[in-house]
C-alpha cells in the first residue's frame, strides 16, 4: 500500500521550516504552501517607546531560542513548494495549486484559517497542528497565554481534524513538552512545536488506517485568546510568573496539575 500523499500549509518562519523538514522525513510529503506571516502586533510603531521596547525583547528572545533549539532548518524538504502573500491560503491560486498536488491529506501548521471550498473538500482529510492544548486553550498564542494565567500545563500541541470552527475540530493525540526547571516562555513553546511535530505522523497513521477515533471538544469551557489582547502588559506579566517560581510550583506538583487537564493520547 502506498503511503498518503499529503500536502502542508504552513508559514515561512523558522518553525515552520522545521516542521517541513521534519514531516518531509516520515510522511510522503508532497507540496509544501509557505504563507507570509502577519506581525505578531498590529502597528508596533503607535505603541509608547517602553511597550514596544517589551515586545520586541519578547520576539528577539523568541528568534534567539528557536535558532539554538531548532537550528539549520531553513533547508527545504525534497517536495514542490509554493510562497504566497500573507492571508492567501484561500485563495484560488492557492487551491489550484493544492489540488494538482492529488494529496490524500492536508496538514496545517500556522496557516490562515483555511476555508471553503479546499475545507470542505478535506472534510475528515484536513488536520491541524495547534499550538496549544485544546480546548482548554484556543485562538491565538495559546502557548503564551496559559503562562500569562499560571498555567504551564496547558502549554503543548493538539492534533485536530480542521473545521470550520476555530481550533474546534475533533482530537486525534495531544502532547505536553518535557518541563525543566530553567525553562521559560519560549523554551517551554519550542519544546512544546519539536514534541507536536513528532506526534503528527503517528496521529495521521492511525487515523488514515482508523485505528483511533476522534474526540469531539467541549468548547462550552476553556480561553479563546485573541490576537488584539496581546500587549507589553502581558509579556511582562509572563516574565513576572517566571521570575516568582511558576516552574519550580508547576515541577513541585507536576502529576497533580497535569491531571486536571487531561489529554487525548494515542494507544
Amino acid at each position: 500500500m502506498n503511503s498518503p500523499r499529503v500536502v502542508l500549509l504552513t508559514g515561512d518562519g523558522l518553525r515552520h521550516a522545521y516542521v517541513a523538514q521534519q514531516l518531509s522525513r516520515r510522511l510522503n510529503l508532497v507540496g509544501v504552501l509557505r504563507e507570509a506571516k502577519a506581525a505578531p502586533v498590529a502597528r508596533p510603531q503607535a505603541l509608547p517607546e517602553i511597550e514596544r521596547a517589551i515586545i520586541e525583547h519578547h520576539f528577539a528572545e523568541r528568534d534567539e531560542v528557536e535558532q539554538r533549539m531548532l537550528g539549520g532548518a531553513r533547508r527545504s524538504p525534497d517536495a514542490e513548494t509554493k510562497a504566497v502573500s500573507h492571508g492567501s491560503a484561500n485563495s484560488p491560486e492557492a487551491y489550484a495549486w493544492v489540488r494538482h498536488l492529488h494529496p490524500d491529506y492536508v496538514v496545517l501548521f500556522g496557516s490562515s484559517i483555511i476555508k471553503s471550498p479546499l475545507l470542505d473538500d478535506f472534510d475528515g482529510h484536513m488536520i491541524n497542528m495547534h499550538s496549544g492544548l485544546s480546548p482548554y486553550y484556543r485562538g491565538g498564542a495559546t502557548n503564551f497565554w496559559p503562562l500569562y494565567y499560571g498555567e504551564p500545563e496547558c502549554v503543548g500541541t493538539t492534533i485536530h481534524l480542521a473545521d470550520a470552527g476555530v481550533d474546534a475540530g475533533p482530537i486525534l493525540a495531544q502532547v505536553r513538552p518535557q518541563p525543566d526547571i530553567d525553562d521559560r516562555v519560549h523554551e517551554l513553546g519550542t519544546k512544546a512545536l519539536m514534541a507536536g511535530v513528532e506526534l503528527v505522523p503517528r496521529a495521521l497513521e492511525a487515523w488514515s488506517g482508523r485505528g483511533i477515533q476522534a474526540h469531539p471538544q467541549d468548547l462550552t469551557g476553556g480561553r479563546v485568546c485573541r490576537r488584539r489582547d496581546f500587549s507589553a502588559t502581558a509579556v511582562r506579566q509572563v516574565w513576572d510568573r517566571f521570575d516568582r517560581g511558576m516552574m519550580a510550583e508547576y515541577l513541585g506538583n507536576l502529576a497533580g496539575r497535569q491531571a486536571k487537564f487531561p489529554l487525548v493520547t494515542l494507544n
